[in-house]
């Protein structure tokens, strides 16, 4: 129930209400009049609530009324009540009471009831300091009333520190828990807290049975517990302090060192592959990722805190990650290389897939090499130190160049060149792998892989070709002949017959690879055609055979860009050469044949005088100065132009 307390007029004999200070000319019960407490000018307060401000003699009752007065409590009620300040507050006014000096130059004698309040000062400041503690300890659960503890508390502290400044100031004798260093006992406080929660950290049941060790329960915990402790603080304990106080980073600085310190015991053990890589997670990845944290970072500063770990502990433990994740890694992939040469030595063919020849040996491979990668990256994070993983994936195309090789060597098998075609099909995905992954291969690295893998696919594509162009032989010989040009339609559906079979034959092959086969193919028929016509096995003596031959060379090229075009060669720009190639062998005018020999340099730069040379001797009635017309202006031309841009052709003839 509040008292209303007012200041009687002069003369009432009412007595006023007592004041935390002793008044002059009180008397004790002894009769003795004590002088005047005046206290240094240091110790004074300036604030309103202690300003001294004489009342009128009749009280302005309305006033009083419009606005009643708050309830005055003793100090056991405000500590009752978690009023902390207040009643700190009012142990600092009994403090200058008891400790000021004494104005006269005489200092009276120590008085019993004074040594009595001294002891009783004492142990209500150990009562209110063990209640900022539990304000303190309590500040991270999760109530209001355990804030608003906290905010009277950290105002109790700042009093003390305030008080522990002024008796610095002061000459004369000073109580003797000053300084009380109320701040640093507070941070004391703070970091057994801390290391307390961390200490007891657990994860709730369901959590807990998910993870593979108590070790990794532990640092799961720990990290939990940081994490929402750290959250809790941003969001409401941040609050109960004043700004220049930092609580924020002091709890980020101190959560940080329990962890950084469980850490370090849990690193001096002689840790597996699971318990090891899983630490290092946390170390790299897992606790930088908590600071990152978009709430935290708007108070606590990541980089002052510094790395979980120091180099020192962290280097070998990586090293040991890093070997142990090369081993398995490489047992993985050697073993799906030995059953894929296994499964070739008991003459099993590949499965068929879409038509096509499959092998699953790339898939695996590259799965193992990239989960290994990703595996590195999570756990140390840092995609730099994967090159040791893709420096494997170069010494398995080694040894997979060298099992293609056993392949081409053992031909005569029946399932060689169904073999060659699936592992076509897997040196093109480890291709497109190594382009995709270019930045987590050093350069050397990808370098020697691209270039093994394209020695590869060139070798797998020559085993499928030489056969046929094996095969072809008799009617390639046949060429640019007089049997030719007499039994052209005999001679042509012979070679024609058998390039229709052969592409028949790699439908095996994917359909890229099947394309590019198609197309080389394409340009080596091509190329083989154009090979034989220049050899002048033939002479084509007046016009009317010259026509002949250019009509037969023309229809030959048209056949041959069908028949590969609907096969799935995309090399469309070869059906412009045999035409061409049949203009110069049709016309008979001699600049008529220079502007179609320099428009065919033109289309091909690597002609040669040489090729041009071969060609005009096909039309034996050509006199000598004339075809020296026609390769001088063929040399002027390619002096004054550029040799880049056209496509190569004749340098393969």
């Amino acid at each position: 129930m509040r008292t209303l307390q007012t200041r009687k007029p002069a003369g009432t004999g009412s007595t006023k209400p007592e004041s935390p200070v002793e008044h002059s000319g009180k008397t004790t019960s002894t009769g003795r009049k004590f002088k005047h407490f005046t206290l240094p000018s240091i110790l004074k307060r300036n604030s309103k609530s202690n300003t001294n401000i004489s009342a009128p003699d009749v009280p302005n009752t309305s006033s009083l009324m419009a606005a009643p007065l708050e309830e005055v409590l003793t100090f056991e009620q405000n500590l009752k009540r978690n009023r902390l300040s207040a009643a700190g507050q009012q142990l600092i006014d009994r403090e200058e009471r008891l400790y000021g000096q004494i104005s006269e130059e005489v200092v009276q004698p120590t008085t019993e009831r004074e040594n009595e309040e001294k002891e009783q000062l004492t142990r209500d400041r150990k009562a209110l300091l063990s209640h900022i503690d539990l304000a303190v300890k309590s500040s991270l659960s999760p109530d209001e009333d355990s804030l608003e503890a906290l905010k009277s508390a950290v105002k109790a502290i700042l009093q003390e520190e305030e008080q522990d400044r002024r008796w610095l100031k002061q000459d004369g004798k000073q109580p003797t828990w000053r300084p009380s260093e109320c701040r640093h006992h507070h941070d004391t406080v703070l970091q057994r807290l801390v290391e307390e929660r961390m200490d007891h950290a657990k994860l709730p049941p369901e959590e807990s049975s998910k993870l593979r060790s108590s070790l990794q329960r532990d640092i799961c915990g720990k990290g939990r517990r940081l994490q929402e402790d750290l959250l809790r603080v941003v969001k409401d304990v941040k609050g109960c302090y004043p700004e220049d106080m930092d609580i924020c980073n002091l709890y980020g600085k101190i959560y940080h060192q329990a962890f950084s310190a469980g850490m370090r015991k849990i690193a001096e053990y002689g840790l597996g592959m699971v318990d090891c890589s899983y630490l290092l997670h946390w170390v790299n990845v897992a606790y930088p990722g908590i600071l990152q944290n978009l709430e935290l970072t708007k108070a606590i500063n990541p980089e002052a805190l510094g790395k979980l770990l120091t180099e020192e502990l962290t280097t070998p433990l990586e090293n040991q990650y890093l070997t142990l994740q090369e081993t398995e890694v490489q047992t993985l992939i050697n073993k799906v290389l030995n059953v894929e040469e296994q499964a070739w030595r008991e003459g099993s063919v590949p499965e068929l897939r879409d038509n096509c020849y499959f092998s699953p040996l790339a898939i695996d491979v590259i799965q193992f090499i990239n989960a290994a990668f990703e595996s590195v990256e999570t756990v140390l994070g840092d995609t730099s130190k994967v090159q040791m993983i893709a420096c494997l994936l170069k010494d398995f195309l080694n040894s997979y160049k060298k099992f293609q090789e056993k392949v081409l060597k053992g031909s005569n098998n029946r399932n060689s060149r169904t073999v060659i075609m699936a592992n076509l099909s897997c040196v093109e995905q480890f291709r497109d792998y190594i382009v995709k992954k270019t930045d987590i291969f050093p350069v050397d690295v990808k370098e020697c892989c691209l270039s093994i893998v394209a020695d590869m696919k060139n070798c797998g594509y020559t085993s499928l070709k030489s056969p046929i162009h094996k095969d072809l032989k008799s009617q390639y010989s046949s060429l640019g002949t007089p049997i030719w040009l007499e039994k052209k339609t005999q001679v042509c559906e012979k070679l024609f017959e058998g390039i229709n079979k052969h592409t028949q034959d790699l439908r095996g092959l994917n359909d890229s690879c099947h394309q590019e086969l198609l197309g080389q193919l394409h340009l080596e028929v091509t190329v083989e055609y154009v090979r034989r016509l220049l050899k002048r096995k033939i002479k084509l003596r007046d016009k009317e055979i010259q026509e002949q031959a250019a009509r037969s060379v023309c229809e030959d090229g048209q056949r041959l860009n069908k028949l590969f075009t609907e096969a799935g060669s995309k090399e469309e720009w070869l059906s412009d050469i045999l035409p061409r190639i049949a203009e110069v062998l049709k016309l008979q005018d001699i600049s008529s044949i220079q502007l179609e020999i320099v428009t065919l340099s033109q289309a091909y730069p690597d002609l040669s005088d040489v090729q041009v040379t071969a060609l005009l001797s096909l039309k034996s009635n050509l006199s000598a100065s004339a075809v020296k017309r026609v390769k001088k202006t063929l040399l002027d031309i390619q002096d004054t132009t550029s040799s880049q841009g056209g496509p190569s052709f004749f340098s393969k003839v």
